[in-house]
């Protein structure tokens, strides 16, 4: 197995857009009329022989700018992104995002928007996740806005709640109620099969024990833990620049999305997108970063059984490539 936990993947893929390259920008459009793009997006590479790798990336972007009926100046957004990748049969990126966006007043110094999304990525343990509310963005100075939402989640991780074990074990401790204790002596070359660490301690004594139905960090008596509902805040500052007559575009997102009920419990997010002109006006050069924090794996021992290590608390991406407009 590869363990992909924390990666930086460069990339250089060729993108098709049907309609344009980069990603639209409202401050630029005219609030009186209607404007729709659309664009696909597809990426394929293998490799055989003595590597065997297998990657695949759909998505999908569908944009409506302008006036919708008695609505002004609106923004509909709908994005779909699916990232597939195997190496030796095993999978190394697997996720998902749907994603959808509505803006009222999107041109105007404040703008209430709508917005939902559901995703999955089994490469960090997300099963599931679905979060939908509303928010609204405030500019502050041209090229820089902050936003806050306020959004109803449910997360389903691969966790499992530990029902005949010691909540010691997130800690790395190898104990279990339900096993039984053995003497020393009964067994042949203790010290190679047996760890000192595998003791507690009762009444002062050490008291050793055998692992009769479980294997270290998850159990096979044990249930997956069902997945949780709450509420999460959302707050994002952006910083967006067009320079060069827009032949470069530099644009880069944090986001700060604490649960509401537990602020230990928080995910951070970077994104950078750098999009350059070349000679050829419809060929542009696409730069993308994106660093994501996870604070549930942050000083925790949780196994991921499908890389074979422990989930990392950060994520990396780089990727390079080329869009072509027509």
């Amino acid at each position: 197995m590869f363990p992909k936990l924390h990666t930086v993947q460069i990339i250089l893929f060729l993108t098709f857009s049907l309609a344009h390259a980069q990603d639209t920008d409202t401050t630029e459009t005219d609030a009186g009329g209607r404007e729709m793009y659309t664009s696909v997006d597809i990426s394929y590479s293998q490799d055989k022989g003595n590597t065997d790798f297998l990657s695949l990336y759909y998505g999908f972007d569908f944009t409506v700018l302008g006036d919708l009926g008695p609505l002004k100046d609106t923004e509909f957004s709908f994005n779909y992104s699916r990232s597939d990748d195997k190496l030796d049969g095993e999978s190394f990126t697997d996720d998902q995002y749907i994603t959808s966006k509505f803006d009222l007043w999107a041109n105007k110094r404040f703008s209430p928007f709508l917005f939902f999304q559901k995703s999955y990525d089994n490469s960090i343990g997300l099963q599931d996740r679905l979060n939908f509310g509303t928010g609204a963005k405030v500019g502050i100075f041209k090229g820089l806005s902050i936003s806050y939402a306020f959004l109803a989640e449910s997360e389903d991780y691969l966790l499992y709640t530990y029902t005949d074990s010691s909540e010691a074990m997130l800690a790395g401790d190898f104990y279990y109620t339900d096993s039984s204790a053995v003497d020393p002596g009964d067994f042949e070359n203790w010290d190679y099969y047996y760890y000192y660490d595998t003791t507690w301690y009762e009444g002062g004594d050490s008291v050793y024990y055998e692992y009769t139905d479980s294997a270290a960090y998850y159990y096979s008596d044990s249930t997956e833990a069902k997945a949780e509902s709450f509420f999460r805040h959302s707050i994002r500052p952006k910083f967006k620049l067009k320079l060069m007559d827009g032949n470069l575009v530099f644009d880069y997102r944090f986001y700060y999305k604490p649960r509401v009920d537990d602020f230990k419990d928080y995910l951070l997010e970077h994104e950078l997108k750098i999009s350059i002109a070349t000679f050829y006006e419809l060929l542009y050069i696409d730069f993308n970063y994106t660093n994501k924090y996870n604070s549930r794996y942050d000083g925790t021992n949780i196994y991921n059984p499908d890389m074979g290590d422990f989930y990392k608390a950060v994520d990396e991406n780089i990727s390079i490539g080329l869009s072509f407009m027509f």
